[in-house]
């Protein structure tokens, strides 16, 4: 079963951003910034001692790592986006493995390199690794061939959420 794939910009950002969010989201903001706060609270109090300057220390790093976790991620997929003659893909797949092709490279797989799949309306995000992913544009991907991917990469033991 092979279908053909087309990207955008808008997707490929909104694909990002998505990951991005889904990774760092409330459960890392919401706890940074009520450190933030009490680290303000602490420094408005006139404490300086060493343990608010290491509560500084980690928030910086804290909020440096989901930057940077956003910019890596972004700038590498608007590179491979923007080096596409024509912004489309072939997925291919069949019982062993799948393969994506565009005029940039080839990518064959075996299903089980898949450890989860996210799914929104309009992608779904194929992990091979916690922060390694392809963007799969569900517009273009048939019911059929949308239940024979879930069906392969569950029977792998991926995860799908």
């Amino acid at each position: 079963m092979q279908t053909t794939l087309h990207y955008s910009e808008a997707l490929v950002r909104k694909a990002i951003k998505t990951f991005w969010w889904r990774k760092t989201g409330w459960s890392f903001f919401i706890p940074m910034l009520l450190l933030c706060g009490f680290l303000c609270y602490e420094l408005w109090q006139g404490n300086y001692n060493w343990w608010v300057g290491v509560l500084g220390a980690v928030l910086a790093l804290a909020f440096a790592t989901a930057a940077v976790l956003y910019v890596v991620h972004f700038r590498g997929a608007i590179t491979r986006f923007r080096r596409m003659q024509k912004p489309e893909a072939l997925f291919e797949m069949g019982e062993e493995k799948f393969r994506l092709s565009s005029d940039v490279g080839t990518t064959e797989l075996v299903w089980s390199t898949i450890t989860e799949v996210w799914r929104f309306p309009e992608f779904w995000l194929l992990f091979f690794s916690p922060a390694q992913f392809s963007t799969i544009p569900i517009v273009d991907l048939p019911q059929e061939a949308q239940e024979l991917l879930l069906a392969k990469v569950t029977a792998c033991g991926a995860k799908v959420s």
